[in-house]
């Protein structure tokens, strides 16, 4: 892990960020998991009532960065910051990935986010779908191996 303070610095960014609607997915769950991941920044949803909201919570701690428009992800709200000693924090609301000629719309559920040892993570089948959207095929396969041994415990 690049991050020796990962799991502490989870809790500070989600105790600042508890009045909101977020979920903390992305490399920190596959890594939160137990998968074979060293997350080199930091992946939040949140809704889109509350995306300016925690900009301005951030900002006073964090750098904003300018990012360039990108031609496939089209979300709604994107912003990344940055900090000395800190994985970049990369907030997305109102995702949407242009393929082709779509653009495809996903739907962030807080509800189904839930809370453990201080932070708040979203749920593996929800990054399944973003990183089928992402087509990023690697994370896909690790997510439906894991969901897949999982269901094999339930049953």
């Amino acid at each position: 892990m690049k991050h020796n303070n990962l799991p502490a610095q989870l809790q500070q960014l989600c105790t600042v960020l508890q009045p909101f609607q977020f979920g903390v997915g992305g490399s920190c769950l596959l890594w939160q998991l137990g998968l074979d991941v060293a997350p080199n920044d930091i992946d939040m949803v949140c809704t889109e009532q509350d995306f300016a909201a925690i900009c301005q919570v951030l900002q006073p701690q964090f750098s904003l960065q300018v990012t360039p428009a990108h031609a496939e992800y089209v979300s709604a709200h994107f912003a990344r910051f940055s900090r000395e000693d800190w994985p970049d924090i990369e907030l997305m609301a109102g995702i949407a990935v242009k393929q082709a000629d779509a653009v495809t719309n996903w739907q962030f559920n807080p509800q189904r986010c839930h809370w453990q040892d201080g932070i708040c993570w979203m749920p593996p089948a929800d990054w399944l779908q973003l990183y089928q959207l992402f087509n990023r095929p690697q994370r896909v396969a690790q997510l439906r191996a894991y969901l897949l041994q999982l269901r094999g415990q339930i049953i």
